[in-house]
C-alpha cells in the first residue's frame, strides 16, 4: 500500500494552523501540528474588515507554513479558508496577497465547510449514525450522517466569536433561536430533527469543554478522540464554566479558550434541547481529515481505520517481515464464536504485537500498554483501547495482574477475553520466535478437553517446554484441563 505525506492549512476565525500527516491515506499520523492565533474573526463583531496589523500577520503565518511543508517533502498541500475570510469585507485581498506569495487559497463557502466537518467524523467513525456539530470562530456547522454518508448539513453564524447574542439566554431560548437560524438558513428545506442519536462535537472550545469534565470527573485518561458524555453535563458543569477563577486554576483549559468556554457550553446546551442526543462525543478528526478523506478512492474509504493505522504502525515497528494479519488469521480459529467487534479489536493487537521490540525485556509491557492507550488510533473509544491494551501487556507479562487503571476503563468480560488473546499471541511468538516463519505449519484448536497445538514439516523442530508451558497457559485460560503438541 503507498503511502503518502500530505499538508493542509487552515485559516480559521480563531487561528492558522498547519497540520501535516504522513502514512496510509486511509489513516494519516499526524507527525507536525503548528498554529497562529491570528483571529481574522474578529472582523466579523467590528467593521466587517481584516485590519492591516492582522493581515500582516494572517501573511507572514501562511508564508512560514507554506515554507515548513515544502521543507517536509509533502506529496500534497492543500491551503483552505473558512468563515472569516469568506465574509469578511476584503478578504479577496487576504486571498490575492497569498497568491502572490506562490500561495493557492481555497475559501470554502458554508456548504463546503460543512461538508468537510461531516466526513472528517466518517474518517474516523465510518460506521457513525448521528449528527455532527463544528464549532468555529466565524461559525457553527451542523450535519447529519449515517451510513458512511452526509445527509442534511447547514452553516449558521453562531462561532465562538459570536457568542454575545447568547448572554442572559436560558437552554430554551438557545433552542429555539438555533431552530429559528436553521429555518430561515434553509429556506423550505427540512433539516431532519432526530432524537436519540450520538452528537459528535468539533471545535477547539468544544474539546476544552470535554477536557474540564475529564477533569471534574477525573477520568483516567486524556485522550479526548471519542471521550463521551452524558447529554446532561452542558447543564451540570455550567456552573464551574461560569467560574473564570477556577478555570484558571484547573491548569486544563487554556488561557486562551476561558473566555470562549461559556458561550460553547451555552450552545451545545441549546444543542441538546434541539436534537436530544443521547450521548455528547469528541471528535478530534474534522474539516482537515475530511478534506483528506474527501480525496480517497471508494475503496479506500472502505478501509477500517483502525486497521488500517495498526497496519501501518505494526510494519513500521516490528523486527521482522511483517505477519501481524497472518498472526491474527492463525489464532482466529479459538476465538471462532466472538463478535465482529472484538475480532476487530483482536486483530489490531495482532498487528502492534510486535511493535515494543527495542525497549528493555523489563518494560515492554508498560510500553505496549502506553502505545494501545495513548496512540493516535482512529475509530476507537477508550473501552477499546483498554481491550487492546490488555492484550498487548499480556503479550509481554504473561498472566501478571492488569493494570489498575484498564478495569476503570473496560468491562472484565472484555478484558478477560482480552488477555486470553495476548495468551495466544505470547504462544505464536514463542513457537517461531517472532518471525511468523512456522504459521503456514502449525495450527491450534480445542478438541474436547485438550487443547492441541499440530506441528508439520519443519515446524515439528520448534517444540520446546517453553513452547508447551504458553500452549498450557492459553489452555487453562481457554477453559481445557490439557494441553498436548502434536507433531
Amino acid at each position: 500500500m503507498r503511502t503518502v505525506r500530505q499538508a493542509v492549512i487552515d485559516i480559521g476565525s480563531n487561528t492558522i494552523r498547519l497540520v501535516v500527516y504522513a502514512g496510509w491515506p486511509r489513516a494519516p499520523l499526524p507527525i507536525y501540528n503548528e498554529k497562529s492565533r491570528v483571529k481574522l474573526g474578529a472582523c466579523l463583531a467590528g467593521n466587517g474588515e481584516i485590519d492591516k496589523a492582522t493581515m500582516k500577520k494572517a501573511l507572514a503565518a501562511l508564508a512560514r507554513f507554506e515554507t515548513l511543508a515544502r521543507a517536509m517533502q509533502v506529496d500534497s498541500l492543500r491551503v483552505v479558508a473558512t468563515a472569516a475570510t469568506r465574509e469578511a469585507k476584503n478578504g479577496d485581498e487576504l486571498v490575492e496577497k497569498a497568491a502572490a506569495l506562490g500561495i493557492n487559497v481555497e475559501v470554502l463557502d458554508g456548504d463546503a465547510e460543512a461538508t468537510a466537518a461531516g466526513y472528517g467524523v466518517l474518517s474516523d467513525n465510518p460506521l457513525a449514525n448521528g449528527y455532527v456539530g463544528d464549532l468555529g470562530g466565524g461559525s457553527l456547522e451542523l450535519i447529519r450522517i449515517s451510513d458512511g454518508k452526509l445527509g442534511a448539513r447547514v452553516s449558521l453564524p453562531l462561532g465562538t466569536l459570536r457568542h454575545d447574542i447568547l448572554t442572559g439566554k436560558s437552554p430554551k431560548q438557545i433552542t429555539q433561536m438555533l431552530r429559528n437560524d436553521i429555518a430561515k438558513t434553509m429556506g423550505k428545506r427540512a433539516f431532519p430533527m432526530e432524537t436519540g442519536l450520538p452528537f459528535y462535537m468539533i471545535g477547539g472550545s468544544w474539546r476544552s469543554f470535554a477536557r474540564l469534565h475529564m477533569h471534574a470527573t477525573g477520568y483516567p485518561l486524556t485522550i479526548l478522540s471519542n471521550y463521551e458524555m452524558l447529554p446532561e453535563v452542558p447543564e451540570t458543569l455550567a456552573p464551574l464554566v461560569q467560574d473564570r477563577d477556577a478555570l484558571m486554576q484547573s491548569n486544563v483549559v487554556a488561557a486562551g479558550r476561558i473566555a470562549e468556554l461559556p458561550g460553547a457550553a451555552a450552545l451545545l446546551g441549546g444543542i441538546v434541547g434541539l436534537l436530544k442526543p443521547r450521548k455528547l462525543v469528541t471528535s478530534i478528526y474534522g474539516l482537515r481529515e475530511g478534506l483528506l478523506y474527501e480525496q480517497l478512492t471508494p475503496a479506500e474509504r472502505k478501509q477500517d481505520p483502525l486497521i488500517a493505522s495498526a497496519r501501518f504502525e505494526g510494519e513500521r515497528l516490528g523486527r521482522f517481515p511483517f505477519h501481524g494479519d497472518a498472526l491474527a488469521d492463525w489464532i482466529a480459529p479459538v476465538f471462532a464464536g466472538q463478535s465482529a467487534h472484538d475480532a476487530r479489536l483482536c486483530r489490531a493487537a495482532c498487528l502492534l504485537s510486535d511493535s515494543v521490540w527495542n525497549v528493555n525485556p523489563e518494560y515492554r509491557a508498560d510500553h505496549a500498554l502506553g502505545l494501545a492507550l495513548d496512540g493516535s488510533w482512529p475509530g476507537v473509544s477508550a473501552s477499546d483501547r483498554a481491550v487492546i491494551a490488555a492484550a498487548l501487556w499480556t503479550v509481554h507479562a504473561g498472566k501478571r495482574t492488569l493494570p489498575e487503571m484498564l478495569p476503570a476503563l473496560a468491562k472484565p468480560g472484555a478484558l478477560a477475553q482480552a488477555v486470553i488473546w495476548g495468551l495466544a499471541i505470547r504462544l505464536a511468538h514463542r513457537l517461531d520466535g517472532g518471525t511468523g516463519g512456522a504459521l503456514a505449519d502449525s495450527r491450534i484448536d480445542g478438541d474436547g478437553a485438550t487443547l492441541k497445538l499440530h506441528l508439520r514439516g519443519s515446524a515439528v523442530r520448534l517444540q520446546s517446554n517453553s513452547v508447551l508451558r504458553r500452549l498450557q497457559a492459553l489452555g487453562e485460560a481457554l477453559g481445557h484441563a490439557q494441553a498436548e503438541i502434536i507433531g
